[in-house]
């Protein structure tokens, strides 16, 4: 089981107190098949707004019925600085298909996976006992003018 990052009201018994603390996340809503090009502009998406405090992301791949395995590697790379940051990457939506292909390249377990951004979102303030979320959800239609 993947975990986000590192919690700092959780040692010990696993119980937290409340993070008073506003709770980043930035979901990234993409609507085509994604290669190798268009992963290194995610990448920096998600790289640019974990240096703006948003710990936590969220891709949404509902739309997405391809990724390009080459560009898998570089993304689970990203998953692992946002956990070293106290966060995590999640993703959502994804087929069947898709799942296939992560656990062919061999970084299925470097994500934790939710079935929409909602439930990724509950997921993260329940586990963070987040009282305040700070959500950024952008379209990526275009990635080229979010770049």
């Amino acid at each position: 089981m993947v975990r986000f990052g590192k919690h700092p009201g959780r040692e010990g018994d696993g119980m937290g107190s409340l993070n008073q603390d506003k709770v980043k996340v930035m979901v990234l809503k993409l609507d085509r098949d994604i290669d190798v090009e268009d992963m290194k502009r995610i990448c920096s998406i998600i790289d640019r707004y974990r240096l703006r405090g948003y710990a936590f992301s969220i891709l949404d791949l509902g739309a997405v019925s391809h990724v390009n395995f080459l560009s898998l590697k570089q993304l689970s790379q990203t998953a692992g600085k946002q956990k070293d940051a106290g966060g995590g990457l999640a993703l959502s939506g994804m087929s069947g298909y898709l799942k296939n292909i992560f656990q062919i390249v061999g970084v299925y377990s470097d994500f934790k996976y939710f079935s929409n951004c909602s439930r990724g979102i509950q997921a993260i303030q329940k586990e963070r006992l987040a009282t305040d979320l700070d959500v950024a959800v952008i379209h990526g239609k275009n990635l080229q003018t979010i770049y």
